[in-house]
């Protein structure tokens, strides 16, 4: 297993990426898998519990063009579509929530305790393509 490459200052919505404003629960680097909180607010995604392991995107933007958003900012997430700047990605690959919090894995988790929770695919190197559940999120128990 291993972690996609990317530079946050890289990362972009492609044409065709639907893009929703969240505020951040923590702070967030662009090119973080996010999930919601139970506040409804987006935070790093990992796959060592049940909620944390279900992403819903990927953050592209902050408001002020930093790459980096403090909590409580809001942050622009592709919820669906492409979204370019990654590297070293294997087209046709599906990525899931990394262990690593707010990465992306290019295997699913198998280790004890950990949730597979699926977040798309590599569209081709350097596209990743946002698309949730693309498989089912598993537990590893």
């Amino acid at each position: 297993m291993t972690d996609a490459t990317l530079t946050s200052a890289n990362i972009r919505p492609l044409n065709g990426a639907i893009v929703r404003q969240f505020a951040a629960n923590a702070e967030l680097t662009v090119g973080n898998v996010v999930y919601i909180a139970s506040d409804g607010e987006v935070d790093k995604a990992d796959c060592n519990a049940a909620l944390t392991s279900i992403g819903v995107g990927i953050v592209v933007a902050s408001r002020d063009g930093q790459t980096t958003i403090a909590a409580g900012e809001a942050a622009s997430v592709v919820v669906l579509g492409p979204v370019g700047g990654f590297s070293g990605l294997v087209e046709g690959s599906r990525m899931f929530v990394s262990e690593v919090a707010g990465g992306l894995r290019t295997a699913a988790p198998t280790g004890a305790g950990t949730w597979s929770h699926c977040m798309g695919y590599a569209e081709r190197d350097g596209v990743f393509f946002v698309l949730p559940g693309f498989a089912l999120t598993t537990s590893n128990s």
